[in-house]
């Protein structure tokens, strides 16, 4: 299996994901001030130290992405019906994760039967990926790419929903759910929307 590291780019702090195994992301993921030398940013990807670099300093890599201590909110994904009013149209994801659970790639076969029906045959489909609001702006950004290409991903690869007619969107932590607090699993989302498509097609 391959192995990848993200970086992405936010001011003040370059923000490290680390993928390093088939298990979903890291919930231990540094914020590292910019100014992080070479050898605390080999450290944050591989969690080794390099040749000619001594164990970094802990309290230089910056703070954990984490829940709040105290927090009441699970780390898991919100289960499929979270909220009484649903009919299922939110995909989520368990904190700092763009992994599917069993319980939505099941929902994501049935929902793929569904789009992939002649009664839906003109029509095209954007997913909308969301997170809660823990974390840097920017990573919380590429972390809802990440999570609506997952879900677009599984739905052509295994519902056989053509490409052409999937699109994604990062929304990151801007669009909370209403009336639900910022850091709630609620949050943690993917939402599908359906359009006609035009003369243009999508």
């Amino acid at each position: 299996m391959f192995r990848f590291a993200h970086l992405f780019l936010s001011a003040p702090a370059w923000i490290i994901a680390v993928l390093f195994s088939s298990t979903p992301l890291s919930a231990e993921v540094r914020e590292l001030p910019i100014a992080a030398d070479r050898c605390a940013i080999f450290y944050a990807l591989t969690g080794r130290v390099d040749a000619g670099c001594a164990m970094p300093d802990p309290l230089a890599q910056g703070p954990l992405r984490r829940l709040p201590n105290g927090s009441e909110f699970s780390k898991k994904a919100a289960p499929l019906r979270g909220i009484a009013e649903e009919q299922g149209y939110f995909v989520r994801f368990a904190f700092n994760s763009d992994s599917l659970t069993s319980e939505y790639t099941a929902h994501l076969d049935r929902l793929a039967q569904v789009l992939g029906s002649s009664a839906l045959d003109g029509s095209c489909f954007k997913l909308v990926g969301h997170t809660d609001t823990v974390g840097g702006l920017s990573y919380n950004l590429a972390l809802s790419e990440r999570r609506a290409s997952q879900v677009a991903a599984y739905l052509v690869a295994k519902g056989g929903v053509p490409l052409a007619r999937l699109g994604t969107e990062a929304r990151g932590e801007a669009v909370g759910l209403p009336g639900v607090p910022g850091a709630h699993p609620l949050n943690r989302r993917v939402e599908i929307l359906a359009k006609r498509q035009t003369s243009d097609g999508c």
